[in-house]
């Protein structure tokens, strides 16, 4: 005989609502019984990507959590319909609000999708390792898998919500935080963003670059010994939080104020140095 085998959690309002609709297919279930009572040969046909036996189950607990009844009638051959209760019935408005999201959310997470796939496409058609970083500095600083640089890139990216998601040279259509296509090669990336509407990029570095953009290219050192050693292609020291004990906070506004200030016509050294670089995305993979 099958038993739950996790109990329900009461002693938390949130988890014990989560543990009633937490499967991936007990909110379908209630969804799909919120109009009329359905046998489960209709439930299975009605959601084919579950297993019978997974339903049944879920059905099972459903039932014995009253959120559905089970009528069985006596009748040969033998015949049986779940029906949602009233119990059942008052999480409806939660999973009301969960479609809407969804459907308020799925072209993004679409797109999104999208973006990952379409570039591993893009290095299995150039026969190169998907998971592989092939930047040689990255691994002489220590980063050995696409994974160790993603997680720089999402600490990067901060906390903001995605709003959209563009394709290589898309213009910026929506305000806010937007996923661009494009490779991981420093000037290639840079010029993506100034096609796509960039006014400037940020570019942090732990290593050195004296690449420029066709946009101004502020330079961000991670650590103070690289602005030390550059300090003609650095143009903000980010290294002095930690050798210098410089607070976060205060770090943020000297970096906003720089931002201001270039936007308002100050030059980057780059510029100075009469950098002005371009590198348009090509097929094959660019090193």
């Amino acid at each position: 005989m099958y038993e739950r085998k996790i109990p329900v959690d009461l002693s938390c309002p949130l988890r014990l609502t989560m543990s009633l609709i937490d499967s991936k297919w007990k909110s379908c279930i209630l969804d799909e019984l919120r109009n009329a009572a359905m046998r489960p040969s209709e439930l299975h046909k009605a959601l084919p990507e579950a297993t019978p036996r997974v339903l049944d189950l879920q059905l099972k607990e459903l039932a014995d959590d009253g959120l559905v009844t089970k009528t069985i009638y006596p009748e040969l051959p033998p015949r049986s319909e779940y029906a949602i209760t009233e119990l059942g019935r008052s999480l409806l408005p939660i999973l009301d609000a969960m479609i809407a999201w969804g459907e308020a959310n799925k072209e993004l997470f679409e797109k999104t999708v999208h973006l990952i796939n379409d570039f591993k496409e893009y290095f299995i058609k150039n026969g190169q390792e998907i998971y592989e970083n092939p930047s040689p500095g990255n691994k002489d600083g220590g980063i050995t898998t696409l994974e160790d640089k993603s997680l720089g890139c999402t600490q990067k990216s901060g906390s903001s919500l995605v709003k959209g998601v563009l394709a290589y040279a898309e213009p910026v259509n929506t305000k806010g935080l937007n996923l661009l296509s494009a490779p991981g090669n420093d000037l290639v990336a840079a010029t993506a963003c100034a096609a796509s509407g960039a006014q400037m990029v940020l570019f942090t570095t732990g290593r050195g670059t004296p690449f420029a953009s066709p946009v101004p290219t502020v330079k961000i050192a991670t650590n103070s010994r690289l602005a030390g050693n550059k300090g003609n292609w650095i143009d903000f020291n980010a290294g002095r939080i930690v050798t210098d004990d410089l607070p976060l906070e205060d770090a943020a506004k000297e970096l906003f104020q720089l931002v201001l200030d270039v936007a308002s016509g100050k030059k980057v050294k780059a510029e100075i140095a009469g950098f002005h670089d371009l590198a348009i995305f090509k097929q094959g993979v660019t090193l």
